[in-house]
C-alpha cells in the first residue's frame, strides 16, 4: 500500500467516525424531543381540536343527517374543498348510488363542506391532506390521498379487505373508536378480528 491509499483510507475513517458521531448526537436530540413533546405530538394528531372543530358548525346537523344515514359523516377535512365540490357536483352517481338532495339541502351541506376542508393551519392531518393534493386533480376518495395513504401504510390489506369486519379503508368508523367525533387518533385503533392497532 503506498502513502496515498493510506492517507486516503484515514481520511474515509475519519469521515465515517464523524458521521456516526454526528448521527448519534442528532438520534439522541431526536429522542430528547420527542419525549418533550409528546403530549404536543399526540394533540396535534387527525384527532385534535382543529380537526374536531366542524362539529360545532352549524351545519353539522344537517350533513350528519344527510350523509350520515348512509355511511360515516367524515370529517370535512378529511379532503380539499375542490374534493368537496367534486364529490357534491356528482351526487346522482356518487360512488355508484343516487344520493342527490334538494337543491337548499345540496347547497348548505356543500357550504358546511367549504368552511371546514383541509386547508393551511388547521392541524396536522388537515394540512398534510391539503399539501398532498395541492396542484393535483382533486381526489374524490379520500383513500386516494397521499396524506391517508402514508397513514395507513403499515396497515395489510388483508387485515381490511379481506376482513368482514371492515371491508375498505373509507370504514373509518370500522376501526377508529372516535371516528364520529373526528378522533383519528393512532392510539384508539381496534381493527375488529385483529385487536388494537400497534404500529
Amino acid at each position: 500500500m503506498n502513502i496515498r491509499s493510506i492517507s486516503l483510507l484515514v481520511t474515509i475513517a475519519i469521515g465515517v467516525t464523524a458521521l456516526g458521531l454526528v448521527a448519534s448526537e442528532y438520534g439522541e436530540r431526536y429522542e430528547v424531543y420527542e419525549r418533550e413533546h409528546e403530549g404536543e405530538r399526540e394533540g396535534r394528531e387527525h384527532g385534535d381540536e382543529s380537526s374536531s372543530a366542524y362539529l360545532s358548525d352549524a351545519g353539522h346537523a344537517l350533513y350528519k343527517t344527510e350523509c350520515g344515514s348512509c355511511h360515516l359523516a367524515y370529517p370535512p377535512i378529511m379532503l380539499p374543498v375542490p374534493s368537496w365540490k367534486g364529490v357534491m357536483g356528482a351526487l346522482g352517481d356518487h360512488f355508484g348510488d343516487n344520493a342527490e338532495l334538494d337543491t337548499q339541502t345540496a347547497r348548505k351541506i356543500a357550504d358546511f363542506l367549504a368552511r371546514n376542508a383541509a386547508g393551511a393551519g388547521q392541524g396536522r392531518y388537515a394540512e398534510g391532506t391539503w399539501r398532498s393534493t395541492r396542484g393535483r386533480t382533486p381526489p374524490l376518495r379520500l383513500t386516494e390521498t397521499d396524506y391517508f395513504r402514508g397513514q395507513h401504510h403499515e396497515i395489510p390489506v388483508r387485515m381490511v379487505m379481506d376482513n368482514p369486519g371492515v371491508g375498505s379503508f373509507s370504514r373509518c368508523d370500522a376501526c377508529h373508536r372516535g371516528a364520529e367525533r373526528g378522533d383519528f387518533d393512532e392510539h384508539g385503533v381496534r381493527i375488529p378480528g385483529y385487536g388494537d392497532w400497534d404500529d
